[in-house]
């Protein structure tokens, strides 16, 4: 399983508040295949977890765009 975790930081525009932010990490761990999701308001970026087995990097793009104004994929790594 190790090699299936990955994360994914993006840079995010739209997140205004600190329980907007949490409610937006949390909808995203109730999506099956996403292990975290935190969200940083001073720089403006959200950090993902997540296992590649059960949801690919287009289906966790397409539910983090669903959440923000403009999304935009910074960095991408094995856990």
């Amino acid at each position: 399983m190790g090699n299936d975790i990955k994360e994914m930081k993006l840079k995010v525009e739209g997140i205004t508040c600190t329980s907007c932010a949490m409610e937006m990490e949390n909808t995203l761990r109730d999506i099956e295949g996403i292990l975290n999701a935190s969200v940083n308001l001073t720089e403006d970026t959200m950090n993902i977890r997540y296992d590649s087995t059960l949801i690919n990097r287009k289906q966790l793009f397409i539910n983090v765009r669903k959440l923000v104004h403009k999304a935009e994929i910074v960095s991408e790594s094995q856990a």
